[in-house]
């Protein structure tokens, strides 16, 4: 049974969050900051690294998914730090909207671009309390979408088996990255970067913190944990921990992903010993 979608809800709610990037982060409005967000707003990403002055960054909505209560987005944060360099930032941000505002928001922030300029990024442990699952009604094509991406990290990712990764991604399926092209295009790329990973972090598991999806695409925020015991792009072994955020977007066809773009926290990844890209 194909569940009837509340279009409505979906649509006024990624209005409502570009409104708040137009006025807030682009004009810098802040005094309007009440409009978006309830005065009881549960705030789990505090946003101290926008810098003392946040007139001096602007952000720039690259991708969205609105998902009934739940909008989750990638954005590109630009402008100057407070001693004057040049900063460009990839984040990805979760909000969930109640009676027309902001009353929950979740990040996943590039921390190892600001700590290069100085600026903490946040604790290295997210403490960020998890919303899994889909959260109100989906299509039937929504929910297969979900639980294809859902056993992606269970199988290939979690329980590292590679052989079962054909399941999920189409053989020509396409990977973007905003900082590196280590992980290049098609399924058997795919399946060598990760073996690599795989032999670095050997008790490389995930955790989907949060799921958002929309007609033909999925959203995930994910964290990624293991010890550095094996050696990998030049680093390790190490014995250090990993506990690593990421959010993924993904664009499902016939079935199989057949685009994923991605945010990461490439801090995490250099104080388990490894180098950034």
């Amino acid at each position: 049974m194909t569940t009837v979608m509340p279009i409505g809800q979906r649509t006024r709610n990624a209005e409502l969050v570009r409104d708040l990037y137009g006025t807030l982060y682009r004009e810098h409005r802040f005094e309007e900051a009440g409009r978006f967000f309830h005065a009881y707003h549960v705030e789990h990403a505090p946003i101290e690294w926008m810098m003392p002055d946040r007139r001096g960054l602007s952000a720039d909505i690259d991708h969205l998914v609105a998902d009934n209560d739940r909008v989750m987005l990638f954005a590109t944060w630009t402008g100057r730090t407070p001693a004057g360099a040049e900063l460009r930032l990839h984040t990805a941000e979760l909000y969930r909207l109640w009676d027309g505002r902001v009353a929950e928001h979740w990040n996943v922030v590039d921390r190892d671009v600001l700590a290069a300029h100085g600026v903490d990024g946040g604790p290295e442990r997210s403490g960020q309390p998890a919303a899994p699952g889909l959260h109100g009604p989906h299509s039937d094509t929504e929910r297969a979408n979900a639980e294809l991406v859902l056993g992606a990290y269970r199988d290939v990712f979690s329980e590292h088996r590679l052989e079962l990764a054909e399941r999920y991604y189409h053989q020509d399926y396409r990977h973007h990255n905003v900082r590196t092209d280590a992980v290049p295009d098609g399924l058997d790329a795919f399946k060598a970067f990760f073996a690599d990973n795989i032999a670095a972090f050997p008790d490389l598991v995930t955790t989907v913190d949060h799921i958002v999806a929309a007609d033909d695409r999925v959203m995930v925020f994910v964290t990624w944990t293991g010890t550095l015991t094996g050696a990998w792009s030049g680093g390790g072994p190490s014995g250090l921990p990993l506990e690593m955020r990421t959010c993924d977007q993904f664009r499902i066809e016939r079935g199989k992903v057949a685009e994923h773009w991605e945010v990461v926290d490439y801090l995490a990844l250099g104080k388990a010993g490894l180098p950034t890209p």
